[in-house]
């Protein structure tokens, strides 16, 4: 497989045994180049989101008054009404007011500036100008849960180990599908191109073809995944890199279908 990869990003006489290869092999090589997709979006993705997670628990684990949920109402160390604002991102706030037992309004939590209100007995959620209240009283549990800082660390590690792995599996499940597609597209743009430069080759080896083709853009995203700023016109460029690898590989093919027939 690492000589398809280094093939597909540097010779253009690769994509003649590309065409015509077993498509298992191409269906090997769509999995392989999705896995190294997973890997790297999988990395950069820890090194923007985790420490993003990481600052975020600590923030609640420090400003959070102790919560203590039992009998259906929640309890705090701290009576008195309390605003909380996330360091990073001020749109985001949160009230915690466990003496109020009257309803949250949705106009109350607009003037709050807050997008959750934790009362004594509910929750209530600004869900984009739509209130959605959870009535705490319904959700008794067995025996009291706390909500402390030892808490929060601990659901910080949780979240990380379930959250991580179902994320790699997410991203590989859609970098494989979305190449497999993007393939199906490239492979009409083959055809136009087969029709533009000649050659004479099926639907299926312009398939294959159009998924080897792909490598090169495919390795792009990843190290821009890994850019502090957004790469403008991103997906243009993507196109644009492929077509360019699918023109050299109709042109090499064509060629050697009139080496072949010139003999």
């Amino acid at each position: 497989m690492i000589q398809d990869l280094l093939g597909s990003i540097a010779s253009t006489q690769a994509y003649r045994r590309f065409a015509a290869e077993k498509s298992s092999r191409t269906v090997l090589y769509l999995f392989f180049i999705s896995l190294i997709f997973t890997v790297g979006g999988s990395i950069a993705m820890q090194m923007r989101i985790g420490p993003v997670v990481d600052q975020t628990f600590a923030w609640l684990a420090a400003e959070v008054p102790t919560l203590t949920f039992s009998a259906g109402k929640v309890t705090s160390s701290e009576p008195a009404a309390k605003r909380l604002v996330h360091p990073q991102a001020p749109e985001v706030a949160v009230m915690i007011d466990t003496a109020r037992t009257e309803p949250v309004t949705l106009q109350l939590m607009q003037e709050s500036k807050v997008l959750a209100y934790l009362t004594n007995n509910a929750l209530c959620i600004d869900q984009g100008g739509k209130l959605e209240t959870y009535d705490l009283s319904k959700a008794a549990l067995e025996r009291p849960m706390v909500v402390d800082s030892k808490f929060f660390r601990e659901a910080a590690g949780a979240l990380k180990k379930v959250v991580y792995p179902l994320a790699i599996v997410t991203v590989f499940v859609f970098a494989a599908g979305w190449t497999a597609f993007a393939g199906l597209f490239y492979t009409l743009v083959a055809m136009l191109l087969q029709s533009i430069g000649g050659g004479a080759l099926t639907f299926g080896a312009l398939f294959q073809i159009a998924i080897h083709a792909q490598t090169t853009a495919l390795l792009a995203r990843i190290v821009m995944s890994f850019l502090p700023f957004v790469v403008p016109l991103s997906g243009l460029l993507t196109i644009i890199i492929t077509s360019v690898y699918l023109w050299l590989a109709v042109k090499a093919n064509a060629a050697a279908a009139a080496e072949t027939s010139a003999i």
